[in-house]
């Protein structure tokens, strides 16, 4: 039984993976057949929670957050809400808004046109 439950939790585990990212669903899978997935799962959230990182990008973020919350706290939420419903962090989805993952579907030249715009930042 516990067999099955594991199976299950590997299967969904990669088809979630794989529907985000292929090359990180092929390495799970790799890894997979060395460790059980459940175990993996916590082992890893243990290090990412666990890892020292920058602050200044946290920091930032939560200056925009501020900036947005008392510009607009409806939009805020809303804000907030699809970031959680996608599953990426508020400053991922404050990425997203500024439409720079776009980036890639126009040329080269129109992205660094783009990039002239902020020769004084």
């Amino acid at each position: 039984m516990e067999d099955d439950s594991g199976d299950t939790f590997k299967y969904k585990l990669g088809k979630w993976v794989l529907s985000i990212d292929e090359c990180a669903f092929m390495d799970l899978m790799d890894i997979g057949k060395k460790k059980s997935m459940p175990q993996y799962l916590i082992e890893s959230i243990d290090n990412w929670v666990n890892k020292e990182e920058p602050l200044i990008t946290d920091e930032f973020i939560s200056e925009m957050c501020d900036f947005i919350k008392n510009e607009n706290e409806v939009l805020y939420d809303r804000l907030v809400k699809k970031c959680a419903l996608k599953g990426i962090s508020v400053g991922e989805g404050i990425f997203e808004s500024l439409s720079l993952l776009n980036c890639g579907m126009i040329s080269t030249q129109e992205c660094r046109q783009y990039g002239d715009d902020f020769s004084d930042v």
